[in-house]
């Protein structure tokens, strides 16, 4: 007779995860509770405590996996000539907010675990801010103010307004995709101090 095979610990709280990301997605933050998750992944609530501790533990570990989703969509070839791999991870962090509104919300919404700045959820943040300096730091001149890192503020405050925006429907032009575009225009031309011609390349 063949042995059982035990899960895996780390399976076992693979599995957990993607309940509580399921949960996310359907319900937002407020409903990820250690019930939901557990009725979710068709287990005993004390198999969620025991992996998780509770609906904090629960929301660090979804916000930690979601900044890593948004740090693969990010994430250009470097291959990719860098006003273009600057524009193309501008316009995969919007994709990533649009299909993912709760993701999105869970790290950067009010109540955020990225408001605690010593928690390890935070360090993953720092992670993708640091990405997007470094695009930076590829496309404009080396004596250009002001540094990578304010114009990486200034870029993600930007784009984040941008989507915001987009997402709760209150935008005043008729075309969000040509809108955004033009946004990237005006962040090339100020980060290379250039004037920027319009991105010949738009989305169908």
């Amino acid at each position: 007779m063949t042995p059982r095979r035990r899960t895996a610990s780390r399976e076992v709280s693979a599995a957990l995860l993607n309940a509580a990301g399921a949960v996310l997605d359907r319900d937002g933050t407020d409903g990820v509770t250690v019930r939901a998750v557990a009725h979710e992944a068709a287990v005993a609530p004390m198999s969620v405590y025991n992996r998780f501790d509770n609906k904090d533990g629960l929301l660090v570990a979804l916000a930690t996996r979601a900044l890593e989703e948004l740090a693969a969509a990010i994430d250009v070839p470097a291959q990719v000539e860098p006003l273009e791999r600057f524009r193309e991870a501008c316009r995969n962090y919007r994709d990533f907010a649009l299909q993912h509104p709760a993701r999105y919300s869970l790290i950067f919404g009010a109540g955020s675990p990225l408001e605690d700045q010593a928690s390890p959820v935070a360090t993953t943040g720092r992670a993708v801010f640091d990405a997007l300096t470094s695009l930076i730091e590829d496309m404009r001149t080396p004596t250009a103010q002001p540094s990578s890192a304010e114009s990486a503020q200034i870029v993600w405050g930007a784009i984040h307004g941008a989507v915001t925006i987009e997402q709760v429907g209150i935008g005043q032009t008729p075309d969000s995709d040509t809108t955004f575009e033009n946004l990237l225009t005006l962040l090339v031309g100020s980060l290379t101090n250039r004037s920027a011609a319009a991105d010949p390349r738009r989305r169908a």
